[in-house]
């Protein structure tokens, strides 16, 4: 056969061309094919991806040699077949609509496409290895299915997940999930509003930041373990650093040991430093075991301020060792200065009255809104501080187990802007009596101790309310020990004082008999205030609730509501 036209038909024409051609021969025994020097050839103007391709043993010859030529981006290029005498040039089949050729172009096209994305994706291309032949690219473990990867980690121990974890971000993110399940963190996005970690997991925190999905938390509730390592303390202050600035709004710390007598004492109070300039709003630090040491604010006007000042709003200390000589200038620091502070929580500081009296002198917080004291502070001490401080509106006292102050009278009056006061009679009675006039308060709470009863509990609250104008809730603790003389009401005494919501709680005590029934007792209290507008009991009782219901109702006017809730005692 002569030279003739050969073209690749398509509903379109994508392919025409008008010179002759004559397509390649392979002659058996050759090194290769063999060209005529007198035909024109068509080369293909793309790029072409010259590869030894390895289709199996079954595939014919033909169709071996198709393949390849489409596989190579020379499609247009002449199918050959071979013959045992002279070779025969045959020309090139051009009829798409037969099966086998659609079934062929359709292999061939999905070859060409695939190595055209490996040519782009050539460093993590896979070679297909023949056991004779070496191998000669790069294979790269991302290269691997993800699913074999996950399987593959999922085999691994703790230690080697964390280890696993700080490889490359693509396997920190396959085994972060198995590593925080492990150590049982929460992964959830609605549980990391506010997450609690003990010091063994604060390594995780670090894992946990290098997550694509890593949000900073709002809170953090952290627990100190006896066991506290430095590294473990590190790892927290690493991470602390390493979010925005003002990111984690509040940060709670507990512990159950003595940390005075730690070895990683400064690394605490590193990490206390590292808190406080982390732009937290509010810092909470409760301890449970504090030992033997004995607070004292000897040298307050010795401590050197620190570098900088921090954005703490709000500053909580319940334990002693806050005022021992090691953490007491980071208190005071801490306190002084804050540009913003507005409430200054001191609880379970066992502090004595002189100290209470040296502190709150040293102390001057104009931001100030909201103070909690110990006991042991003195009412006079309370008061001229009060008077430093006219935008203090919360006030809260913790009462002290049998302690007993002289109610003082106070001379100066004094204009306060309190609007909820909480803490026992002793203390109460003399800041109510230093207001100018009576005032409104949106909340009053009284928790009453055995030495209030004279010569009962209701003529002391009486005598307390008094001093109010309205009080929008008042809640009445009932204490555990008392006698039936102490809550008894004398008919005839009352107030005339607003009340909207009145409570009666005794939560904290025992379980009572029937003959000794402490909420049954302080339903005759209704009567004493007859401006009342509801009415709840809660607590212990050995009442049933549809009695104590009756019971009120004998001395509440008829459009009080009345509410009980009766807790069940554990077993």
């Amino acid at each position: 056969m002569g030279n003739s036209e050969s073209y690749l038909s398509s509903p379109k024409s994508v392919f025409r061309y008008s010179q002759d051609f004559v397509s390649k021969t392979d002659i058996p025994g050759s090194l290769g094919p063999l060209k005529d020097k007198n035909a024109p050839t068509l080369e293909s103007k793309g790029p072409s991806l010259k590869r030894k391709l390895d289709f199996g043993d079954l595939v014919t010859p033909r169709k071996r040699r198709i393949l390849e030529s489409y596989s190579t981006g020379d499609i247009c290029q002449v199918a050959t077949v071979y013959s045992d005498a002279t070779p025969k040039i045959n020309r090139h089949n051009t009829d798409l609509t037969s099966p086998t050729t659609k079934r062929l172009f359709r292999e061939a096209s999905d070859i060409f496409l695939k190595r055209n994305a490996d040519a782009q994706l050539d460093p993590f291309v896979l070679k297909r290895v023949i056991s004779h032949e070496p191998c000669k690219t790069k294979t790269f473990i991302w290269s691997l299915p993800v699913e074999i990867l996950i399987v593959t980690v999922a085999l691994l121990g703790a230690r080697d997940l964390r280890s696993v974890t700080q490889v490359s971000s693509l396997l920190r993110e396959i085994a972060a999930p198995l590593f925080f399940l492990d150590r049982n963190f929460p992964t959830s996005p609605k549980d990391l509003f506010h997450i609690r970690v003990d010091s063994p997991n604060f390594d995780v925190l670090t894992t946990w930041r290098r997550m694509d999905t890593f949000r900073p938390p709002r809170m953090v509730l952290g627990w100190l373990e006896p066991n506290l390592r430095s590294s473990q303390l590190s790892a927290f202050s690493h991470f602390l650093e390493s979010v925005p600035r003002k990111s984690i709004r509040y940060i709670t710390l507990f512990w159950n040991f003595d940390i005075l007598t730690s070895p990683v004492l400064s690394q605490i109070v590193t990490l206390l430093e590292t808190i406080r300039a982390s732009g937290v709003e509010e810092l909470t630090c409760m301890g449970f075991c504090d030992g033997a040491v004995s607070s004292s604010v000897t040298g307050l006007t010795r401590i050197r301020a620190c570098v900088g000042a921090n954005n703490l709003k709000a500053f909580e200390a319940s334990s002693r060792v806050f005022f021992s000589p090691k953490l007491l200038p980071f208190t005071i620091q801490t306190i002084c200065l804050s540009c913003c502070l507005e409430k200054l929580r001191l609880s379970s500081v066992k502090l004595s009255s002189a100290h209470w009296d040296k502190l709150l002198r040293h102390l001057s917080i104009p931001t100030l809104v909201e103070l909690r004291v110990d006991a042991e502070c003195a009412p006079p001490t309370l008061i001229r501080f009060l008077a430093r401080h006219p935008a203090i509106s919360n006030l809260s006292v913790i009462p002290r187990p049998g302690g007993h102050w002289r109610v003082n009278r106070v001379t100066t009056p004094l204009t306060l802007s309190l609007s909820m006061l909480d803490g026992p009679l002793s203390h109460l009675l003399p800041v109510l009596r230093s207001h100018r006039a009576p005032q409104n308060f949106a909340s009053l709470y009284i928790p009453l101790q055995a030495h209030d009863a004279s010569p009962d509990y209701i003529t002391s609250i009486l005598q307390c309310i008094s001093h109010c104008d309205s009080i929008g809730y008042l809640v009445l603790s009932l204490p555990n020990s008392h006698s039936s003389a102490a809550m008894s009401y004398l008919s005839g005494a009352h107030s005339t004082v607003r009340i909207k919501h009145l409570t009666i709680d005794y939560s904290d005590g025992s379980v009572p008999s029937a003959a000794g029934d402490t909420l049954a007792l302080s339903a005759a209290w209704i009567q004493a205030l007859p401006q009342v507008k509801r009415v709840t009991l809660r607590g212990y009782s050995a009442t049933a609730a549809g009695d104590l219901v009756e019971m009120m109702r004998n001395f509440a006017a008829r459009d009080v509501e009345l509410v009980v809730n009766l807790q069940v005692a554990a077993i």
